[in-house]
């Protein structure tokens, strides 16, 4: 249910945003907005389903703190 009221939230404000984003010129807009818009919902409805997902702490989890860790061991720490 929940699911469903996020989705439908996500629809209206890019419909919203679209109505907006109008004139010449705008694609490339219209295009940010999508994709920044479509981002947001995947993070969002992969956290309210808990499912594991890709988001801007990936990198720094998956490369950045394991270097950081093995630098600290390697300095005596």
């Amino acid at each position: 249910m929940s699911t469903a009221a996020v989705v439908a939230f996500y629809v209206a404000v890019f419909l919203w945003g679209l109505r907006r984003l109008r004139g010449k010129g705008s694609g490339p807009g219209r295009l940010l907005f999508g994709c920044i818009l479509g981002w947001a919902a995947y993070v969002n409805i992969s956290g309210i389903a808990m499912i594991p997902h890709l988001s801007i702490s990936s990198l720094y989890i998956a490369y950045f703190q394991p270097v950081g860790a093995a630098i600290i061991r390697w300095l005596g720490g």
